[in-house]
This record gives C-alpha cells, structure tokens and sequence, in this order.
C-alpha cells in the first residue's frame, strides 16, 4: 500500500536498501504506461501493480519485469494501489472504488461515490476489513464536491459508513490525502479548503473524534495535501504533517493540540509542503515544493533543523527510506512532462546526495522500496525498477 503500512512513516520492514548499495543502483527494467504515473508502485508475491492518468492498471513480474495483466478503461488514476491477498484495490477520478484480482487482472467489485463529480485522489488504506479513502473535488475543485471520508468493506466493496467533513453535508472540505491509521484505531487525513487542517475518526464507526483546522476560512485555498506520519515519543502516539502554505505541525493524535509548529518554506496553493513526510525514528524528512525548493530533516522533538538538502527543482514527490537513505523524486508539477525530473537517495545522516537518476520528466510519485529494489513512475508514464549491480 502507500507508504508500506498504515503508520504512514514511509519506512516500512520490506525497506533494506542499504547505504553501501546505494551507488550501485542500475536500471534492470522499465515499461511505458502512456500517461503520469503519480502513484507509488504496490508490491505484493512478487508482482509490482502502477496506475497511470491515462485510466490503465498494469502488473508485472517484480524480478523480471513481465508484463501479468493490464486493465483500460478504468479512469483517471492519480494515487496508489493497496493489495490485500489476491486483490488489488484502486480509485480513480471518477470517482469510482475497483477490486481486481492480482493473478489475472479481472474485476471482482466497484463501487461509486454517492456524487457523480467526485474524485478519488486518495490512496486506498486498508484497516482490518475495511478500505478507507477520502473524497474530493476534481482538479481546480470546479465543481466544489462534498468532502467525505468512507469505509468500504474489502471483500464484498459495501460501503460500511461516510462521513462528511462539512456540516449537513455542504461542498468542500475535500480529502486529497490519505488515511493513516494509529494503534488505536484513530485514521487521521488531511483536508482542503476552508478546513485547511486534519481530521481524526475512529476508524471502527466513522465517528469524528477530532479536527484541528490550520488556516480556517482564509479562502487562500491552502489544503493539507499531504498524509499524516504517526510517531510513537515519550509513550505517547503524535502525528506530523505539513501544508500547502508552508507549515509543518505536530499534533498530539488523542486529542489534536498542537506541540510545536514549523514554517519551513514559502508555499502556495499545489506547492508547498504537498508530498508526505517520514520518518525513521531519529528524524522527520520533509519534502518541499515552494522555496527552499528540496528536503529537511527535522528534530521531532522541537522541529529544529538537522540538516538541509536544496535542490534545484521541486519536491512534490512522498519520501521513501531505507537504511540510512531516502529517495525522493524532483521535477515541476507545471512544467514540461519531458523536461528535467530527477530521482535522488540522500543521507539520512547529513543530507549528502549519494546517487542520482534523471528520469527526463517530472518524479512527481513516491518511490516504493522492496528489498533492496527501487521502483517509481514519473510524469511521462515511464514506470522502472532500480537493483544494486553485482
């Protein structure tokens, strides 16, 4: 799934790429799926799955690169497949949830979003038997959709229940980031504008527990983007997450205070700090869109800046990390889809860049590190998998 479990720290077990291995990356295989993939590549027996903006859904042998099956026609898809035993679930811009079988491809179940114009820019999180994902507008939020966080359940696709983010269910509020899930069953999202903050729900019920709004009804449209990391300090779970406006927060996850608060760059409306955090336990990485274009590492105790990478393009990319590195993609969200693009492992210890890739588009996805096996899709459709030579 997106970022590996759902503590949402971009650091999951499967992650072993070492340091020293670094270096030795090389392109073993590559495949063009037409259009951008933005998502994260899910892995699961072997079998890589990536979604693409063009409506294609593709799966290919993870040691090889063979193609196993490819769907069309499925709808825009902007965010990452979960795969949970033999399925594959995936939403689209259309608004629509699908379960599709990971051996052979075919379609077990869909579901549609109550409002025709909704989408689904969300990444499917799986919580025991449930699916959660966020409802949002399509891009530009023309029309203005009603935001809603729901639970479907895994193996039949009924929807269990749906919250709406805005009093009686009134426009926006739209939930582009997604769920992360603590310990204690509290799924936390990101939500757009007016409420520019993050919402906590018992992801059990689907009862709202709590909500801390960031920039409340300043019409500057500043959304939290990104998706919550959840953090285990001082015996007590806390969750971080950046915005659009250049703000990173820590929050207590019981009851949504703020500990401490970072601004980290200039941000804006789509820029700022829109990619999602990480963490290994020793630091936050934080990946930025507006200026100081790049990454920061920071003290989660305080947010104190451990370290700086700047880089020449911007980082709407999610962080991955591995042992002592992480990957992170660069290139303009606006820009030329076959100019510049940049995919990068940094030091996680002082920021130093220890090997680089140029993709000739836009890295605008979250790496996805299996073993020591790196896969990621840019904006031009490419989707390629990286090994250690020798």
């Amino acid at each position: 799934m997106y970022r590996g479990d759902a503590q949402g720290d971009g650091h999951p077990p499967a992650a072993q790429l070492s340091r020293s291995e670094v270096p030795r990356l090389t392109l073993r295989w590559q495949h063009s799926l037409g259009a951008a993939v933005d998502g994260a590549p899910a892995v699961s027996g072997g079998v890589v799955v990536a979604g693409s903006a063009n409506g294609k859904l593709a799966a290919y042998r993870l040691e090889t690169g063979a193609r196993v099956w490819e769907d069309d026609g499925l709808g825009p898809i902007m965010g990452s497949a979960a795969v949970v035993g033999q399925q594959v679930l995936i939403g689209t811009l259309t608004g629509r949830v699908f379960a599709i079988g990971l051996r052979d491809g075919s379609i077990r179940w869909t579901w549609r979003a109550p409002r025709g114009t909704a989408a689904i820019w969300s990444s499917p999180t799986p919580y025991r038997n449930l699916l959660l994902l966020g409802i949002a507008s399509q891009y530009g939020d023309t029309p203005l959709e009603v935001g809603r966080l729901i639970a479907l359940d895994q193996v039949s696709g009924r929807q269990l229940w749906s919250y709406c983010t805005q009093p009686n269910c009134q426009p926006g509020g739209g939930i582009w980031s997604s769920p992360m899930v603590d310990s204690q069953g509290r799924a936390f999202v990101g939500l757009g504008n007016p409420n520019d903050g993050v919402l906590a729900i018992d992801a059990a019920t689907g009862r709202r527990l709590w909500e801390t709004d960031f920039h409340p009804d300043l019409g500057r449209d500043l959304d939290v983007g990104a998706s919550p990391v959840i953090l285990r300090t001082e015996g007590r779970e806390r969750i971080a997450v950046g915005s659009v406006a250049g703000d990173f927060k820590m929050l207590d996850a019981e009851n949504g205070t703020v500990l401490w608060s970072r601004q980290l760059d200039a941000g804006s409306a789509v820029h700022g700090l829109i990619g999602s955090p990480a963490s290994d336990g020793t630091s936050l990485y934080v990946p930025s869109a507006s200026s100081p274009l790049g990454v920061l590492a920071l003290d989660p105790a305080n947010g104190r800046t451990v370290w700086q990478r700047q880089t020449q393009e911007a980082v709407y990319s999610s962080i991955a990390i591995a042992s002592g590195v992480l990957l992170v993609g660069t290139g303009e969200v606006f820009g030329n889809p076959v100019v510049g693009g940049h995919l990068l492992a940094i030091s996680t210890g002082d920021g130093g860049v220890l090997w680089s890739f140029t993709a000739g588009g836009p890295v605008l996805g979250s790496p996805a590190i299996v073993g020591s096996r790196v896969l990621v899709g840019d904006a031009r459709g490419e989707l390629r998998e990286f090994a250690p030579s020798g």
